[in-house]
């Protein structure tokens, strides 16, 4: 089939983001046990528990759930904005931070506000710096550029954090549009943010490919939207297999140009 654009996900089908977070999460706990004398392990695992039941309680969830916004994201996220949930995530993830670690840290008996506080802005910075394109990703869309599509962007998340990882990881100048659930209020799999994207590109449902790693929300949102859509199946990356069937499987980036007719 000819295609006229291309649609992308952003997180881990162009970028780095599970693994890297998981990393960064990692590295924070064993500089917590390596400060306290804990262990690594049930650190990061009270940590985490602690993450889940503050945002559970504190964070407003179902406007996050909506728009793909998760708690390992309020602890690296600024949420710039005068949307409500932004103002009020950005009140609060501060105090989040801190305690999501007082509270790992009480377990091992050194609850400690200074270390807290470090851990903290260790996590925030880690996850930075581990920030990275996947392999090919590049040179993929400038080979598709080259040949006459057009390329668009479609990311769940808070505006200013994904816009943020647009920025950094160089991706940005590829794309002729690129739409963030949070700028306009709805999230992958609704519809409407597909249709949002391909007016920008203008271009019809039919004449546009989905490629994402996410089946719950790329492919099933694609599908519902009047899209083909490609399935990019990370190794070691969990995904509910049968809930939807893509109409194209590809295991790495470099496969997609030969999926599409591009030598």
């Amino acid at each position: 089939m000819t295609y006229r654009a291309i649609v992308f996900d952003l997180d881990d089908t162009l970028i780095w983001d599970e693994r890297i977070s998981r990393q960064a999460w990692r590295e924070t706990a064993d500089l917590a046990a390596a400060k306290t004398g804990g262990s690594a392990v049930a650190l990061g695992l009270a940590a985490k528990v602690a993450a889940d039941e503050l945002w559970q309680s504190h964070a407003p969830v179902d406007r996050c759930e909506q728009l793909g916004i998760v708690a390992f994201e309020g602890l690296w996220g600024h949420f710039h904005g005068e949307d409500d949930y932004l103002l009020h995530l950005r009140e609060w993830v501060p105090t989040f931070r801190v305690e999501v670690w007082l509270r790992a840290l009480g377990g091992a008996g050194a609850a400690e506000r200074a270390l807290a506080e470090d851990l903290g802005l260790f996590l925030q910075k880690r996850r930075r710096e581990l920030q990275a394109p996947l392999p090919g990703a590049k040179e993929i869309l400038g080979k598709l550029r080259q040949a006459g599509l057009r390329l668009g962007l479609l990311t769940n998340g808070a505006p200013d954090l994904q816009r943020e990882k647009i920025e950094t990881s160089g991706l940005g100048i590829f794309f002729d549009a690129a739409v963030v659930s949070g700028e306009i209020g709805t999230g992958k799999p609704e519809v409407e943010i597909f249709h949002h994207l391909l007016q920008r590109l203008e271009v019809e449902p039919s004449q546009a490919l989905m490629v994402g790693n996410s089946l719950s929300r790329d492919i099933l949102g694609g599908k519902k939207a009047g899209l083909q859509t490609c399935w990019l199946a990370l190794e070691g990356e969990d995904e509910p297999i049968g809930l939807v069937e893509p109409d194209f499987v590809i295991r790495s980036l470099g496969e997609l140009p030969c999926l599409i007719g591009l030598s």
